[in-house]
């Protein structure tokens, strides 16, 4: 009985530390027009940018709300129009963002607002 007791308690404590919330998503997210966008690895050159569209203005500590604020992503991160491509609210969409020196695609998120 003693054993099924401990088996059941460290089972329980695998299952809530499966549902913390901090670890919900672990890539960087931005808010932009009122879209999430989350970071991949996939690297793009910058030879591939258009313009610069605007910075992070704001760093938070929840998935971002508000044009501009950024999860795990610091204040002045530089974000980027693509060559050839339209940032619409469309699955499709990409931003490039900068991220200490290196140029990355963000894929817009639908589901999370």
């Amino acid at each position: 009985m003693r054993k099924v007791i401990v088996f059941s308690l460290f089972f329980t404590l695998i299952l809530l530390n499966g549902c913390n919330e901090s670890d919900k998503l672990s890539n960087p997210v931005f808010n932009w027009n009122g879209n999430n966008y989350f970071v991949t690895n996939e690297p793009i050159n910058k030879s591939e940018l258009e313009e610069k569209i605007g910075e992070i203005m704001l760093q938070t500590k929840e998935l971002p709300t508000k044009h501009e604020e950024g999860y795990r992503l610091s204040e002045g991160t530089n974000l980027y129009k693509i060559k050839n491509r339209e940032i619409t609210n469309n699955i499709d969409s990409v931003i490039a963002i900068e991220i200490k020196g290196e140029y990355k695609i963000a894929r817009i998120l639908n589901e999370i607002k």
